[in-house]
């Protein structure tokens, strides 16, 4: 008995080797059985891997569900027609310190829009200014180019200057004005002679003997001509 039991205690477990390799490694061909066996496990994983696929779906849709509110820590009434209208009106009572308020605003407001009115129109008066005395100072020197002009003597680099000269007083809005054949006019010109015409039938500018400047309407000098006058 004990020798039997020592026997049989030494033997060793048997080993067993099954192939489950899907190829046949003799032939090279996907062995049949092993495609069964795939797709019958395939079926099995799914159903193990999701047993309660169900239950979970079922509490995701709950959770979403009831996360809106719940969880924000809002009570949404089922019925919100009866919520009335929780926004400022848009002008407050008269009377009120509201009201008061916005008027000292309004006031403010319109004090600062013609604030700001006065400075542009004094600074737009203060540039004319200066531009006016550049002009003013330049005019003997124009006068001159004038003269020099008529007699023929601006030809070459110094015509090149002069024309330089006049470009940059038009960029700065300086006009010259008074022609021959010009209607006079006593806001505009200034008469320094006159001489009856029986060609004329009006006050008619036969001759310019210093041309006029003006910015816009703003006259800086007068163009000073001789006038011709209608016989009677």
């Amino acid at each position: 008995m004990t020798a039997e039991g020592n026997d049989q205690s030494s033997e060793e477990p048997g080993f067993t080797f099954s192939d489950k390799r899907r190829v046949d490694p003799n032939t090279g061909e996907v062995r049949p059985e092993a495609d069964d066996q795939s797709a019958s496990a395939g079926v099995d994983e799914e159903q193990v891997a999701d047993p309660n696929s169900d239950q979970v779906s079922d509490a995701d849709q709950t959770g979403s569900g009831s996360a809106d509110a719940s969880d924000l820590g809002v009570d949404i009434p089922a019925d919100a027609s009866d919520l009335e209208d929780t926004e400022p009106s848009a002008e407050p009572e008269p009377g009120s310190e509201a009201a008061a308020h916005l008027a000292d605003l309004k006031r403010i407001n319109a004090e600062y829009a013609a604030y700001r009115m006065r400075a542009d129109r004094e600074r737009e008066r203060a540039a004319l200014g200066g531009t006016i005395k550049v002009i003013e100072a330049l005019i003997p020197v124009l006068d001159e180019v004038k003269l020099a002009r008529e007699n023929g003597d601006v030809t070459g680099p110094f015509e090149t200057h002069v024309n330089k000269l006049i470009e940059s007083l038009g960029k700065l809005g300086v006009e010259q004005y008074g022609e021959v054949g010009d209607e006079f006019d006593p806001n505009i010109h200034e008469a320094l002679m006159q001489q009856p015409s029986d060609d004329v039938e009006n006050p008619t500018v036969f001759l310019v003997m210093q041309p006029g400047y003006r910015i816009g309407e703003r006259i800086i000098r007068a163009a000073r001509v001789g006038v011709q006058q209608p016989e009677d």
